[in-house]
């Protein structure tokens, strides 16, 4: 595993909140984020609130982000996130991160939510992120 990788969730707060563990970084980023109580949005549903599926989706396209760009951390941009179905509490969500473009100026990462299949994904973000050098 990228030790970068690995130092950025051990040291990132939201990170931290969320428990996202790296999965793997080769050759793309996945994580996997177990499911806890506090990120329930609708008690009815037992469902993940979408601003935590949001975040871990941001989370896993800035560590995309540092693989590609030499432990750079880059500033997100924009972010269009399409929600595609109910993201189930009492499940883990696993995210996988892929490098659409590599400028010289910004990063476009496209980023996939899932459950149970990655055939059945459950969000799925286009993000864009500003290269500091």
């Amino acid at each position: 595993m990228d030790k970068h990788l690995l130092q950025f969730l051990d040291e990132t707060p939201y990170a931290k909140n969320y428990g996202t563990e790296l999965v793997r970084c080769e050759p793309d980023v996945e994580c996997l984020t177990p499911w806890a109580e506090h990120f329930t949005g609708n008690p009815l549903l037992q469902a993940w609130h979408g601003g935590v599926v949001v975040g871990v989706l941001e989370l896993t396209g800035a560590l995309q982000t540092l693989k590609v760009s030499a432990d750079e951390v880059c500033p997100l941009l924009s972010a269009n996130i399409n929600f595609l179905r109910p993201t189930k509490g009492d499940l883990a969500v696993h995210t996988r991160a892929y490098l659409v473009r590599s400028g010289r100026q910004i990063l476009n990462i496209d980023v996939i939510a899932w459950q149970i299949s990655l055939q059945e994904p459950t969000a799925a973000a286009t993000l864009t992120f500003a290269r500091r050098s």
